[in-house]
């Protein structure tokens, strides 16, 4: 195992090999010297058991620094390499690729590691549902021989399910499992209103437990700046579809209206008949014309015609 902090030559750092000129290019802006604090470190231990390919870095290493590029990092998806060897060089590119620069990384891996499929409940689990959170499993019985070949998929948030497992002379056995199933979500710290502006301070990520499958929001910038449509206690998951844009332009505010045509652009006063978020369609009046058209909300105060 090396420790390898990503520097420039002068200040000794062992030479890295890339697999195309641009990861070179790239990854050049991540080197940092010994001394420095890394915005990002990634480790990794020679030998690595996945629940399934492809799979988020986050499930293979240990990765700690920079809030956000840890979230960025750890949503890089690998696949298991045919040989089952992954090299320094392929993880690189794809660090490059997610578009992390510009950074002073910290790799702590062997020159190669080696990855194999988990095949234990909690992975099979994983792979029959798609899960890539936590998952407990509890066998009512000990565990048969052979493989499993159903059920072909699990829903998440089940709380049981019945695998069955043939063995090399066809024959089949039932295994019951009970199931708990977890993911990090955005909870609330403190009570929150329908229609509240969710910021940074009302909220944070949690381990929670998931009873059945729902779109909970699983990282701060799905919330922050968004508008709540329902009334949320302490410690409470947000779900995603319970949240909109907070509007930028309120009804009755006075508005820039853009045309846009082939070779020329017109802009005219206006006024807002809807309120809107960005990206949304609102209507507003012409105050010259005085005719009410939809035009889509560009920024503060000002709107386009499509």
């Amino acid at each position: 195992m090396q420790d390898f902090s990503v520097s420039s030559r002068r200040s000794g750092a062992y030479p890295l090999r890339l697999s195309s000129f641009l990861s070179l290019l790239l990854l050049v802006l991540l080197f940092v010297s010994p001394a420095a604090a890394a915005d990002l470190v990634i480790e990794m231990d020679s030998l690595i058991a996945v629940s399934g390919s492809p799979f988020p870095l986050s499930e293979a290493a240990r990765i700690s620094g920079d809030p956000a590029l840890v979230q960025k990092a750890g949503n890089i998806l690998l696949d298991i390499p045919q040989n089952g060897v992954l090299s320094r060089d392929e993880l690189l590119d794809a660090v490059v690729a997610k578009g992390i620069g510009g950074i002073r990384l910290k790799l702590v891996m062997p020159q190669e590691l080696h990855i194999v499929l988990d095949e234990s409940l909690e992975a099979t689990v994983k792979r029959l549902s798609g899960w890539k959170w936590g998952v407990t499993v509890e066998p009512l019985g000990p565990l048969p021989p052979g493989r499993i070949v159903s059920p072909l998929s699990i829903p998440p948030g089940t709380g049981s399910a019945t695998l069955r497992f043939a063995d090399d002379r066809g024959s089949e056995r039932a295994l019951a499992i009970r199931l708990s199933w977890s993911q990090p979500a955005v909870v609330t710290l403190r009570p929150l209103e329908r229609g509240a502006v969710v910021s940074a301070s009302d909220v944070a990520i949690r381990e929670v437990r998931v009873m059945r499958s729902q779109p909970l929001a699983s990282a701060l910038e799905e919330v922050v700046g968004r508008r709540l449509g329902k009334n949320l206690s302490a410690g409470e998951p947000i779900l995603l579809n319970s949240l909109s844009l907070s509007p930028i332009i309120q009804r009755g505010d006075s508005v820039i209206i853009t045309v846009r045509r082939s070779g020329f652009l017109i802009e005219v006063r206006g006024e807002a008949l809807d309120a809107g978020a960005e990206g949304e369609s609102i209507r507003v009046r012409n105050l010259q014309s005085r005719s009410v058209v939809q035009a889509v909300v560009v920024g503060p105060g000002r709107v386009e015609v499509q």
